[in-house]
Formats: C-alpha cells, sequence, structure tokens
C-alpha cells in the first residue's frame, strides 16, 4: 500500500513538474537595454505639442467656434491636459498638417480643426 501511494504521489509530482516545464516554454524571451536620452524627451515632446494645439487654439476662428458651442478656455486646458502622450501628439500632427488657408478653404480648414477638437473632447468626456 505504501509503495502504490509513494508510486501514485512521484506520479502526480513528475505530472506536475512537466506541466509546469512546458508552460514555461511558451514564456517569450525578453531582451532589454538601455535607452539613449534623445529618445527618451518625452516630456519636450510633450510640451512641443502642447505648444503647437495652444497655438491653434488660440486663433480667433477656432476661439469663436468653441466659445458658441460652451466651451471655456479653462475647460478646454483641463481635457487637454487628460490626453495621453500618443493623442496629443496625433492631434498635433494633424493640426500641423493643415495649411492655413483663406476664404472658403480657410473657413472648411477651421471646421475640421474644430471637428476633431470637439471629437477629442467628447471622447474624453
Amino acid at each position: 500500500m505504501n509503495t502504490f501511494i509513494g508510486n501514485h504521489l512521484l506520479q502526480r509530482i513528475t505530472l506536475f513538474l512537466v506541466l509546469i516545464m512546458s508552460m514555461m516554454s511558451f514564456v517569450p524571451n525578453v531582451d532589454a537595454s538601455f535607452v539613449p536620452s534623445s529618445q527618451s524627451s518625452s516630456v519636450e515632446l510633450r510640451a512641443q505639442d502642447m505648444t503647437s494645439v495652444q497655438n491653434t487654439l488660440e486663433s480667433k476662428m477656432v476661439k469663436e467656434r468653441l466659445a458658441t458651442l460652451g466651451y471655456s478656455k479653462d475647460e478646454i486646458n483641463a481635457r487637454l491636459g487628460l490626453l495621453s502622450d500618443g493623442e496629443l501628439h496625433s492631434l498635433a500632427t494633424q493640426l500641423g498638417s493643415l495649411d492655413a488657408g483663406s476664404g472658403a478653404l480657410g473657413l472648411v480648414i477651421a471646421i475640421l480643426v474644430i471637428v476633431i477638437l470637439t471629437l477629442v473632447i467628447m471622447k474624453m468626456t
């Protein structure tokens, strides 16, 4: 009887160890290294993106449109502060790709900027 319990316990331990070792074989090998300081300047990049967005928000047409939608400057700044680094960078690059046209083209661009800002603000709420 002792031999049967000993063999049965040994079989279970062996099965358990085989299971654990096979699960460990599926873990990917991850290599890490130091990041150069030029790539780790996310604070500077965020500040540049925030400046770009702030400059766009200071335009007269954008200010008027956001005011008619009922957004105050403090509320807009608070919501911009809630954006992640990736979202802020995406917004800044989209604003940077727009040309400041005149006439109907300028109106279309201003409406696009307002729609993008409104969507970002609405997404945050």
